[in-house]
């Protein structure tokens, strides 16, 4: 409303209703406030009473209403008239012990009726007016309108912009009614009342356009606290650092004196802006919360600004009101505030100094209260201790909210949480408390993540002491305190740097002001949980060359929050288990349709509903897509959503009736957890159960995937559980070990006691009664009783028994053939009498041993069985005898040739021993029959010998190889030249040798090839036997064959005397060879004069040639004459017209008269005219003719034409 218009709405309604009561005798009383019946929807709505007598000391006011509460006793009563109408007031008051009585009658006015068919929301597309009129179905007589933000005094405001506008309608009788609608732009961000930060020195952000920008025009020069505020599009209104007011074109705001604000440069939050709400008008008025640094007042106040002043720019109508008394309740530099999204009233909190009391106030339409005070937490005595941030997270999902306060050391840094309930403005307690550690550092900044889970505090280093700053974050899901403190997490630290506050921008991020940077450090993932995962940057954010000290703009807590755009969210992520999808609205209440793509094959769904679910059959990645449609905008939006497996259905049999000791059951799918419960209590997180000694109740499984285990399935049985018969394998056995190999067995038998059992299961595998046994071990079966089906087991343990060690000497014989070796046992452990000695040859036939010797023996294996201690088992050993074999050999090998493969040799050398015989064979162990130390004559391969000496002892070596000596053995011979189509055969030179190979570069494989090609030929040849292998290549080079042009056919009219025809080869190379073999010229140009076919022959120096001919036929060109005259007069020459002509076909010839018509026709060039015509003589004259006839040897050329005249002679 404009100051003028505003003027003369005031005087108005004091000229209709006369707010002041007056006559020369007595004083009256002040009638102020609405003389209107109230609004239902603003409690604020009063009409005021005030007695102007000051020495009056009693009242009894009597308001004329028959309605409600007639009557008060106050000096300055309020009074709501609910029914417009005239009233009389009555005042009787007592003023120096003297009683008088005063009444006026008042008129009470009818407000306009309530707004048709208005809307308090609404969302238009871009470009699109809307208008609004407060009465589309008729407005009551004589009403005014003015309009809010512009002051329009129109019934209709057409907008196409965004913003608050609020229309007040106003009667003759000075009785208004006002309401509001909040317009929006289809997919326009809003909510950034907190979109433009001012701060440090010079310094600004602008987060309007999503990412923040560098302000470079602000004015505020101050090292801690400051406060902005922007409308809902971001564009700026005013900003403070609590002593001056800057508006949106940074000039300082106007007030009614020149006197600051009452904040200080120096506390932390010096300044806080928090709209005034209005019942249904849009917001205009501005309170700034102003804090003194601690050492100074002490003192919380507030000032106001008007935005309906200065042409929209603001003005300061009201200056430091106090809220406080500071010498009865100081205040600390803290101050924080949050609006109540249900009613969009706003609480504000401030901490007191030296007590722990909190103070809440509430601004509502009605105006600013004291609501409550809370007395929690740590008190703050100490100057530090006032210092620092208080913060407000965002609401959790009970509908609560953290307040943090940082509490400053020294002695000990701490955080103070609480609770806040935004629908009553309590403050919960008893806080978590967080113990930070000494100070210095001291923490001074903090925040909390957007989803509430983490918090983060800044801790201002000390260079002087050593003392780095710090930025630590804290799980807040952790809930104790203690394990809270634990969850720290050092984000950064700096030893150079000093950090200060923290701030939340409406980009999600968190911003960390560092003094004297110009740069902001930047948290961008705050929700994250490790160092890595938060990405956070020192110098996140330039600030354009301005500089940055400790403080940032203090918000209301709302005005920060993340702005959302369109999307959607899902819930109940598992297979086979509906997916719930909620879309977000593109423009909010525009009616929007949904196309959902599940990405899984299934058909897309489209509805108008918000929520849609669906049933993903299999778990995976799917990328789902969403196509939002309304009338402003058609997008879609597209993400991964990731379906965790939910387990197969669990299918337990039930009920159960069983007869065992042990329970084992399965779950049978697979899952990444399992829980077993009975009867209700957890027994198992395996999927296989095992229960000795089991008992009966119901027994339920849970198998689950996912990190919360969030998909399920379940499986239920009722197990009745029967004690089975006792049942026992026998006392525990041993068998006979050496070593760790077993040498003797047990039988263990499964039918023991009364019970009959008919199935068996052992351990081992096997199902008979009975099992043999060699091995220590547990040995377990499992029972069976058909006929009750009852099942028991048991174990059974084999003990192994050691065997007796042997101490033994043994003498070999000296020669491979004599008997003249011995063995002899001299000691037995355990010792002990009784052993017995059984001696036996290497096929197991006794052998006669002297007790505990064998002698006079030849070499070879020999065994003994030693027996007869009951603790130890027969004992078997071995044992051989080996006689001296001193034969050492040398081989000497010459390997073959590739050129003769059976030249090669080896010849032995005795390195020690005396050989006498030369066994030689192959690999097939063939005997070559040579018996000397020279093998000649030898192919490539393997070779054995043996070589025996005259005692008898004998030596191999085998596989003596002897190679092969590669040499070069193919020739393709020199590089070769070929006309082209000409083909060439390729014969290699080689020794000819039985089982070559031969591969061509070809592919082909046979000694030889014919090739037709140019290019690089290579042999390899191979021969298997003798190891031998060599390659040669050649190339082939195809020479052109001459190219020319030859006249292939040559006309010639024969019937001419001496007419000839040229036969030409052209476009040869100058150096070609030419031979025509009918006259055996050599010249490429020759001349005939016959009928025929003449052949050449044309080749170039490299021999290449090319046989051709030349066709020379008969095509003479036709002929055709006619005579001038002829003289049909008798005198016998020239009596008739004769033709002449050869070479033509379809010959026709037409003379005409003078009239044209035809007097003489033929087709034979043979009939002649005699000049008449149907038996009568012509006159002599000229007479035209036509002839037409085709070339005989050219009838392509068509029908030819001659036209002349034949003068007719008597």
């Amino acid at each position: 409303m404009t100051k003028k218009r505003f003027i003369l709405r005031f005087a108005l309604i004091s000229l209709l209703f006369g707010v002041l009561f007056s006559n020369a005798t007595h004083a009256q009383f002040v009638v102020g406030g609405r003389l209107c019946v109230p609004d239902p929807g603003c409690k604020s709505d009063s009409t005021s009473f005030r007695d102007t007598l000051s020495t009056a000391t009693a009242w009894q006011w009597n308001f004329g209403d028959m309605g409600g509460s007639n009557t008060s006793s106050l000096r300055n009563p309020k009074h709501v008239y609910r029914q417009a109408g005239t009233y009389r007031v009555t005042l009787r008051r007592t003023a120096n012990g003297q009683t008088d009585s005063l009444s006026r009658q008042i008129s009470i006015g009818q407000i306009p009726p309530p707004f048709q068919q208005w809307k308090p929301d609404t969302t238009i597309c871009p470009g699109e007016k809307l208008p609004l009129n407060p009465y589309p179905m008729g407005a009551p007589a004589g009403a005014k309108y003015v309009w809010y933000p512009k002051g329009d005094t129109t019934q209709i405001l057409r907008v196409d912009s965004s913003g608050c506008y609020s229309v007040e309608v106003i009667l003759p009788n000075g009785c208004s009614y006002e309401d509001r609608t909040n317009v929006k732009i289809c997919l326009e961000r809003t909510n950034q009342e907190g979109a433009k930060w001012f701060f440090g020195n010079n310094a600004g952000l602008d987060f309007s356009g999503g990412a923040p920008r560098p302000i470079t025009e602000g004015k505020l020069n101050t090292p801690e606290g400051t406060s902005a505020i922007s409308n809902s599009k971001g564009k700026l209104l005013f900003y403070t650092d609590g002593l001056r007011v800057y508006n949106r074109d940074h000039g300082i705001m106007p007030s009614k004196d020149t006197s600051l604000l009452a904040g200080s440069p120096n506390s932390s939050q010096s300044a806080l802006i928090v709209p005034q709400p209005t019942c249904r008008g849009c917001e205009y008025l501005y309170r700034i919360f102003t804090t003194t640094e601690i050492n100074g007042k002490k003192q919380l106040s507030y000032s106001t600004v008007d935005m309906r002043r200065n042409g929209g720019k603001g003005e300061v109508i009201e200056k430091n009101v106090p809220l406080n008394n500071p010498t009865v309740n100081p205040t600390t530099e803290r101050i924080v505030s949050v609006r109540n999204e249900r009613d969009s009233t706003y609480w504000i909190v401030s901490r007191d100094f030296g007590s722990n009391i909190f103070r809440v106030y509430h601004s509502t339409p009605a105006g600013l209260q004291e609501s409550g005070v809370f007395p929690l937490g740590q008190a703050e005595t100490s100057p530090n201790q006032a210092e620092g941030y208080m913060k407000f997270s965002d609401r959790d999902s009970t509908g609560l909210r953290n307040l943090a306060v940082v509490v400053p050391g020294p002695p000990q840094n701490k955080v103070q949480v609480f609770k806040f309930n935004d629908s009553t403005g309590r403050i919960i307690g008893p806080p978590l408390t967080l113990n930070l550690g000494p100070a210095p550092p001291k923490a001074y900044g903090v925040e909390f993540s957007p989803d509430g889970s983490k918090m983060y505090v800044s801790m201002q280093g000390d260079s002087a002491k050593k003392a780095p700053s710090r930025l630590w974050q804290f799980d807040l899901g952790l809930k104790d305190s203690s394990r809270i403190a634990d969850s720290k997490i050092l984000i950064d630290s700096s030893a150079t740097q000093i950090y200060g506050a923290l701030q939340v921008g409406s980009d999600g991020r968190i911003y960390l002001a560092v003094k004297d940077s110009q740069f902001l450090g930047v948290i961008n993932e705050p929700d994250q949980d490790s160092q890595r995962e938060v990405q956070f940057v020192l110098n996140g954010i330039n600030l354009g060359g301005k500089t940055s000290q400790l403080g940032l703009p203090n918000f209301v807590q709302n005005f920060t929050n993340e702005s959302s755009g369109p999307g959607f969210s899902y819930a109940d992520t598992c297979s086979n288990q509906p997916t719930t999808f909620t879309a977000s609205p593109l423009c909010d209440p525009i009616k929007d349709t949904y196309t959902w793509n599940f990405g899984d094959g299934s058909a897309p769904v489209t509805s108008q509903q918000t929520e849609q679910k669906h049933t993903f059959a299999k778990a995976g990645t799917y990328m789902v897509s969403l196509r939002l449609v309304n009338k402003c905008k058609d997008t879609t939006i597209t993400q991964p959503v990731t379906i965790i497996a939910t387990p197969d259905a669990i299918k337990l049999k039930s009920p159960i009736d069983t007869c065992v000791n042990t329970l084992s059951l399965d779950a049978g799918v697979q899952a990444e957890r399992y829980v077993w419960l009975r009867n209700g209590s957890p027994i198992a997180r395996t999927r296989k159960l095992t229960i000795t000694n089991a008992q009966s109740g119901t027994y339920i499984v849970l198998a689950a995937n996912g990190l919360e285990a969030q998909c399920l399935s379940q499986g239920r049985a009722q197990i009745t559980v029967r004690k089975p018969p006792a049942f026992s394998l026998g006392p525990d056995s041993s068998v006979c070990t050496t070593g760790s190999r077993s040498s003797s067995s047990v039988e263990l038998d499964a039918r023991r006691g009364p019970t009959r059992w008919d199935l068996f299961k052992w351990n081992t595998g096997e199902t008979t009664q009975k099992i043999t046994v060699t091995k220590p071990g547990t040995y377990a079966v499992q029972v069976t009783n058909t006929s009750s089906g009852c099942v028991n087991e048991d174990t059974l343990l084999i003990k192994a028994l050691p065997r007796a060690e042997l101490g033994v000497t043994s003498r070999p014989p000296t020669g491979c053939t004599t008997r003249d070796g011995s063995i002899v046992i001299f000691s037995t452990v355990p010792a002990a009498s009784g052993y017995t000695y059984e001696w036996f040859d290497a096929n197991n036939m006794p052998v006669t041993g002297a007790g505990s010797s064998l002698l006079n023996v030849a070499q070879g294996t020999y065994k003994v069985r030693v027996r007869g201690n009951p603790a130890t088992c027969a004992t078997d050993s071995a044992f051989t005898l080996r006689a001296v074999n001193n034969l050492r050999l040398q081989a000497a090998v010459v390997n073959a040739r590739c050129t003769l493969p059976t030249s090669g040799a080896i010849s032995l050398t005795a390195q020690s021993g005396n050989p006498t015989i030369y066994a030689w064979t192959n690999t097939a162990g063939m005997a070559l029959g040579v018996s000397s130390p020279l093998l000649n004559n030898l192919a490539p391969g393997r070779y054995n010998v043996k070589v025996t000496d005259a005692g008898g002892c004998d030596t191999t070596l085998r596989d003596i190889a002897v190679g092969v000596t590669q040499e070069k053995f193919l020739n393709l011979g020199p590089d070769r030249k070929r006309c082209v189509g000409d083909t060439l055969l390729l014969i290699p030179t080689l020794p000819l040798l039985a089982g070559n190979v031969y591969n061509w570069s070809t592919g082909e494989t046979t000694p030889r090839i014919t090739v037709n090609k140019a290019g690089s030929y290579k042999l390899t040849v191979t021969n298997p036997a003798t190891g031998c292998t060599d390659n040669d290549e050649l190339s082939v080079t195809l020479v052109p064959r001459p190219t020319y042009d030859l006249s292939k056919d040559v006309p010639l009219c024969d019937l001419d005397g001496g007419a000839t025809a040229n036969l030409v080869v052209r476009g040869g190379a100058s150096n070609l060879s030419y031979f025509w073999f009918h006259s055996e010229e050599i010249k490429p140009r020759i001349v005939v004069n016959r009928i025929g076919t003449y052949r050449v022959r044309i080749s170039n120096p490299e021999g290449c040639e090319v046989l051709d001919t030349a066709r020379v036929f008969v095509r003479c060109e036709p002929r055709v004459f006619v005579p001038d005259a002829f003289s049909p007069n008798g005198d016998g020459t020239n009596e008739v017209l004769t033709i002449f002509g050869d070479h033509f076909t379809d010959f026709e010839m037409r003379i005409f008269n003078r009239w044209g018509e035809i007097i003489f026709y033929t087709n034979d060039i043979n009939q002649k005219w005699d000049g008449s015509y149907r038996g009568s003589s012509y006159p002599p004259m000229t007479y035209p003719y036509t002839v037409s006839f085709k070339a005989k040897f050219f009838p392509e050329r068509g029908l030819i034409s001659q036209r002349g005249s034949v003068l007719l002679i008597r």
